[in-house]
C-alpha cells in the first residue's frame, strides 16, 4: 500500500528567562482553554488542540478561527491500559491523521478520527472536513444501527478494526457484526459499507458480509474482508461479492489465518469442538484447495510459504503441502519466526537460542547454530543478519558460516538508516559503518564522526538522505557527509545558554523516542489487524520480502539494484534550531535560525525571547507557529 508520509517539522523548546518578541506578528490568537497541540496542514489549516478536547481549525494566513469541533470531546474519557484518564496531547497525536495523497490535493482536506478505550466498550470513528469543520463520515451518518453505551449514551454500531480509510481506493469503510438479541432466533446482523471520500457518498451496502480486520488489497483490483466466521472477496468499487468462504457451523470463528507472500493462497484454522480443519483457498476463485483435521488443545500459529503452509503448535513445526494438504514433514522444537528462502530452505529459530536453515522437501535440518538470544535483524543477498543477546549484530552466510562471529561481530548501533535497498550505515561508538547488504561486507565510512558534534554529550541523533548525501543532525549540529564519508560541510550553533543544554538534550531524546513509537505504532497496526486470528506472522512475511527483492537485486545492475527507498527521503529542506540570536541574556537573546539543510546555510533568524512555544513551521508558507503562552498562538513570517 502507497504511504504518502509528510515531514512537518515540530519542536517543543523551553526557555526559562527573557522579554517579549521583538519582532512584529502577522496574527495572534487567543483561546479560552490551554493550547496542547497544534498541526498546520498541507491544506493551509492550522489544526490546534486545546485541554478541554476541543479541536479548532485556524485559517492559517490571518489566525481566524473557522470552525470549532466537538467530535473529539468524547476521548476525554478514554483511559489507557494503566485504567488512567488520557492526556489531551497524546489524544491529540494518537488518536488523528491528517490523510495526504500525493495524487489527488482534495484529500488532505480531511482529516481522520480513530480511538477506542481499553476495554472496547466505546469507541469512535469520523471523517472531518477540515474546511469547514464539518463532520462528513461516521458511523451514525451512513445510518449504522444505533446501541446503547453505558456512560457514553447512544453510539453507531461499528467493528473497530474493521473500519478505517482506504488510501489506494480513497474510500471509507464502515463494518459491524452483532447478535440481535431483541428478534426471535437471535440472528447475526452483518453490514458493510463503502463510502466515497470526497463526494461522501455511500457507494453500496451489503448485508450479508462484515469485516473484523482491515482488508487486503489484491492484485486484480478486488479485497479481502477478513471477518469473524467468513472470508470474502469482492470488488470494492461495486460491492460485487466474488465469493465467500464460511466457517463449517453456526457457533465457529476463523481463529488462525494467513495469506501467501503474492496474495494467491490463503489458510484459515477454524475450532470443531476439541479439534479443528485447517483449509486452503485459491484467493483468486475461491475455491477451497484442501481440508485437513487438526487434533490440537491451542491455536496454531500460521505462515504461508510458496509451495504450501507451516503450522506451529505447542509441540509440533509441521508443512502441509500447497497442492493436496498431506503432512510433507514434521519436525519438533521449534517455535520462533521463519522465513521463506526459496530453493535454499526454511530458516526458522527456536526458544531464542537457534537458528537453523530447513530442507524445503523433508525437514531436514541442513545447519544449525547456538546464539543466545537469536533475534532476525534482517535478510541480506548471501545471508541473515542477527543480533544476539547483546544486542550485538552478526551476519551468517546462507551456507551457515557465521562470517562476522566473535570479534568480526558490530557492537550495538546507536543509529541506522538504509538509503537503498542493498546498503545500511551505522553509527556504532561514534564511528559511520557502510554495511553492504549484497556481500555482507563493511567498511568504516567515517571514523570518529561523532567527535565532530560540538556541545556537551553530543552525538549525531538522526540522519537523512538530502541532496545525495547524508545528513546527521541533533539538536545544535548539522553535518552532511558524501556517499563516500568525505564531509561536505559541518555547522554548528550554540545553544542560548548552559542551563538550556539539558532541556534540549532531552528533548531531543523525547523526539527521537517518539520518532521510533510512530514507526512501531504504524508497524504493530499492521499486525494488530491481523492478530484476532491468532497470528504473529508479519515479521516472516517482512524478512521473506527482504529476501525476495535482494534476491531480484544480486542479479540486478545499476540504477534499478540502488533503488532509493523513498519514504527516507525528507520532502522539507529547512532546519529550525534554537539558539543566540540577539544580544543580552540568554533569555533576552533565545531564538530560531532557519537553516538550508541541503547546503547549511542561514536563511533567516526569529527572536523568541522568554517564549515558551509549541512549534510548528509550515515550509510551503514560510510561517511558523507556536504557543506563546499557555492560551495563546502567535504567528510569524520566516
Amino acid at each position: 500500500m502507497k504511504k504518502s508520509i509528510k515531514l512537518i517539522l515540530s519542536l517543543l523548546l523551553i526557555i526559562a528567562f527573557g522579554q517579549a518578541n521583538s519582532q512584529d506578528a502577522l496574527w495572534q490568537l487567543d483561546l479560552d482553554s490551554e493550547v496542547e497541540w497544534n498541526s498546520i496542514t498541507e491544506s493551509g489549516i492550522l489544526l490546534v488542540g486545546t485541554k478541554d478536547f476541543q479541536l479548532h481549525g485556524v485559517d492559517s494566513r490571518d489566525g481566524n478561527i473557522l470552525w470549532t469541533s466537538e467530535a473529539f470531546e468524547q476521548a476525554k474519557k478514554m483511559k489507557g491500559a494503566d485504567g488512567k484518564k488520557v492526556e489531551p496531547k497524546y489524544a491529540f497525536e494518537n488518536y488523528i491523521r491528517v490523510l495526504e495523497d500525493e495524487e489527488y490535493q482534495e484529500v488532505s482536506d480531511y482529516i481522520e478520527l480513530k480511538f477506542s478505550d481499553a476495554t472496547g466498550s466505546f469507541k469512535q470513528y469520523a471523517i472531518i472536513n477540515i474546511q469547514t469543520g464539518e463532520e462528513v463520515i461516521s458511523p451514525k451518518i451512513a445510518e449504522m444501527p444505533i446501541t446503547k453505551v453505558p456512560l457514553y449514551g447512544e453510539m453507531a454500531t461499528f467493528n473497530y478494526d474493521g473500519t478505517g480509510y482506504l488510501p489506494d481506493l480513497r474510500m471509507v469503510i464502515i463494518s459491524t457484526s452483532y447478535i440481535d438479541y431483541v428478534t426471535k432466533g437471535n440472528p447475526t446482523i452483518n453490514i458493510t459499507k463503502m463510502v466515497d471520500l470526497l463526494s461522501q457518498k455511500i457507494i453500496w451496502t451489503n448485508e450479508e458480509i462484515a469485516v473484523n480486520g482491515f482488508p487486503a488489497m489484491l492484485d486484480d483490483g478486488d479485497i479481502v474482508l477478513p471477518g469473524t466466521t467468513q472470508i470474502a472477496k469482492l470488488n470494492p468499487k461495486t460491492g460485487e461479492v466474488k465469493w465467500k468462504y464460511n466457517t463449517s457451523l453456526k457457533n465457529q470463528t476463523f481463529e488462525s489465518f494467513d495469506l501467501s507472500l503474492d496474495l494467491s493462497n490463503g489458510y484459515f484454522f477454524e475450532k470443531k469442538k476439541n479439534s479443528g480443519a485447517l483449509s486452503a483457498l485459491d484467493m483468486k476463485t475461491g475455491k477451497k484447495l484442501w481440508e485437513q483435521e487438526l487434533k490440537l488443545k491451542v491455536v496454531p500459529v500460521m505462515s504461508a510459504v510458496s509451495d504450501g503452509v507451516v503450522v506451529i503448535d505447542d509441540k509440533w513445526f509441521t508443512m502441509y503441502d500447497l497442492k493436496n494438504g498431506s503432512v510433507k514433514w514434521e519436525v519438533k522444537k521449534i517455535d520462533g519466526y521463519i522465513v521463506d528462502l526459496g530453493e535454499k530452505g526454511i530458516l526458522a529459530t527456536s526458544k531464542g537460542k537457534q537458528l537453523m536453515l530447513l530442507n524445503r522437501d523433508n525437514g531436514s535440518v541442513i545447519w544449525d547454530q547456538k546464539i543466545k538470544g537469536i533475534n532476525i535483524d534482517q535478510i541480506a543477498a548471501t545471508g541473515v543478519m542477527y543480533s544476539d543477546l547483546k544486542g550485538r549484530l552478526g551476519y551468517i552466510q546462507f551456507d551457515g558460516e557465521l562470517i562476522w562471529n566473535k570479534k568480526g561481530m558490530l557492537e550495538v548501533p546507536s543509529l541506522r538508516y538504509k538509503p537503498e535497498l542493498t546498503k545500511e550505515i551505522m553509527l556504532i561508538d561514534g564511528d559511520l559503518f557502510q554495511v553492504d547488504l549484497l556481500t555482507g561486507d563493511y567498511e568504516v565510512l567515517h571514523k570518529g564522526l561523532s567527535k565532530k558534534f560540538e556541545g556537551d554529550d553530543a552525538a549525531p541523533e538522526s540522519v537523512e538522505l538530502v541532496a545525495g548525501g547524508y545528513l546527521f543532525m541533533d539538536g545544535n549540529n548539522l553535518v552532511m557527509l558524501e556517499p563516500d564519508g568525505s564531509v561536505r560541510f559541518e555547522k554548528y550553533w550554540a545553544a542560548p545558554g548552559l542551563s538550556l543544554a539539558a532541556k534540549i538534550a532531552l528533548r531531543a531524546a523525547q523526539v527521537s523516542v517518539m520518532a521510533m513509537g510512530a514507526a512501531a505504532q504504524a508497524q504493530s497496526s499492521y499486525v494488530a489487524s491481523y492478530s484476532r486470528y491468532g497470528t504473529n506472522d508479519y515479521y516472516s512475511k517482512m524478512y521473506a520480502q527482504q529476501a525476495q527483492d535482494l534476491f531480484n537485486a544480486a542479479g540486478q545492475v545499476g540504477a534499478e539494484a540502488k533503488k532509493t527507498f523513498q519514504a527516507s527521503v525528507s520532502k522539507g529542506d529547512i532546519r529550525m534550531i534554537l539558539t543566540k540570536v540577539g544580544e543580552g541574556g540568554q533569555g533576552k537573546s533565545s531564538g530560531l535560525v532557519k537553516v538550508d539543510r541541503r547546503t547549511g546555510e542561514e536563511l533567516g533568524t526569529l527572536l523568541l525571547g522568554d517564549k515558551e512555544p509549541i512549534y510548528d513551521y509550515d515550509h510551503v508558507s514560510g510561517q511558523v507557529f507556536f504557543k506563546a503562552d499557555k492560551k495563546q498562538i502567535i504567528s510569524y513570517s520566516f
